[in-house]
């Protein structure tokens, strides 16, 4: 068994969950030399934030460091340098030192990739380090260091299991990432989220920098609004390092992050959208994008989201000629059956009339729905990241 085949046979859930006090303490035999870090929290648009402020600091000679999850294709791709997925080979080597150092402890999957990214991140030097969170943000696993800067990105209902089931729960978690006397920027759309990322920052002594504070409206590099917003976070955060922007709209085009709006061929878009609040940006998206109205919508929604209130944004904003729904390559697939009924629920409840076609496969349910996709249709992939990295991995 290689290192690889080890880390994914690791448990994504511990019966009792790592404290950060214990994660420190680990942090602490690997001898780590870390820069500024860069901490991001909040329910969407993390995974683009990081990529931007990635991009920012590259554009301005700065050796960037970053973590992020999920990957599309290969857990790699969590750990990259200027961009750059961690090398097999590296990957291999650091994985190996960990299970020494740790002398059997074994973590769960994503505490375990952690490690390999610090020591991965300490060994190459990088100036700054960018740390997605992985759930929340006050417990997590990454929220053990104090030299950070924070950003905070919009906050809605997900992970409600984990996290609670109102803004108010889900906000006190995420504003546990505000250092003592450090800065946050913060996407101030929720008004309740606002309020307390503001209290905590007060009470930490923190300097608090809201989105609205910046004209995102004018940054030209995409007409998508979500990618607008994510990228004057990633610049208000560039500012607050210190790092002067020059160019910012051709840094921004030059961005590649895949699942996000993007359009992989004429009309035809993956977007990982998965929740409540993604989905109705991603309506919203798709109607300036559609103005003609023809839609056919292929999609799948992991068994622990919100699926009923999923289809029911869908089917009421949409006008939809044919859903293509498939199951995945994961022990998180939905079941077809389920999703086929909460959509013709939807349907009827909204008034609408589709065609709907179900598929084991999401390579064969992509294949069927380009094959029927007229000229003047747009083919939208969406509900899950899952979803999108077994059709990237498939064009890739």
């Amino acid at each position: 068994m290689n290192e690889k085949e080890y880390v994914e046979n690791i448990p994504m859930w511990a019966k009792k969950k790592t404290s950060l006090k214990h994660i420190k303490e680990r942090i602490e035999l690997f001898n780590l030399k870390l820069p500024k870090i860069i901490h991001v929290a909040g329910t969407n648009g993390k995974g683009s934030v990081c990529a931007y402020l990635s991009n920012i600091l590259m554009a301005n000679k700065k050796r960037v460091a970053t973590f992020i999850s999920p990957h599309l294709k290969e857990v790699n791709e969590r750990i990259l340098l200027n961009m750059q997925p961690i090398s097999d080979n590296d990957f291999e080597h650091i994985s190996c030192y960990i299970r020494e150092t740790l002398k059997g402890r074994a973590p769960t999957y994503f505490e375990y990739l952690f490690y390999i990214a610090m020591v991965y991140f300490s060994r190459n030097n990088p100036d700054y380090i960018i740390l997605e969170t992985g759930l929340g943000g006050r417990l997590d696993v990454t929220n053990v260091f104090d030299n950070t800067l924070s950003i905070i990105t919009s906050i809605g209902m997900d992970h409600m299991k984990y996290l609670g089931d109102n803004i108010k729960d889900i906000a006190y978690e995420k504003v546990g990432i505000i250092k003592e006397n450090s800065i946050v920027i913060f996407d101030d759309s929720n008004k309740e989220a606002m309020r307390m990322i503001l209290e905590t920052a007060k009470r930490k002594n923190s300097k608090a920098i809201a989105l609205s504070s910046f004209n995102y409206q004018d940054l030209d590099f995409t007409e998508v609004e979500y990618k607008k917003k994510a990228a004057a976070l990633a610049i208000l955060a560039a500012k607050g390092l210190g790092e002067e922007v020059e160019n910012i709209n051709q840094v921004l085009k030059n961005t590649v992050w895949h699942g996000r709006m993007e359009e992989i061929k004429k009309n035809v878009f993956f977007d990982g959208a998965h929740n409540e609040p993604a989905i109705l940006e991603f309506v919203k998206n798709a109607l300036q994008i559609t103005k003609s109205g023809n839609v056919k919508l292929l999609l799948s929604i992991v068994k622990d989201k919100e699926y009923d209130k999923i289809f029911y944004i869908l089917t009421k904003n949409l006008e939809v000629e044919k859903y293509y729904l498939t199951t995945l390559k994961s022990d998180r697939s939905n079941n077809i059956e389920d999703l086929k009924s909460s959509l013709i629920k939807n349907l009827d409840k909204n008034s609408k009339k589709s065609e709907i076609a179900c598929f084991n496969s999401a390579k064969d349910a992509f294949v069927m729905a380009e094959n029927e996709k007229k000229e003047d249709e747009v083919l939208f992939c969406v509900g899950s990241l899952y979803l999108i990295g077994e059709l990237l991995y498939d064009r890739l």
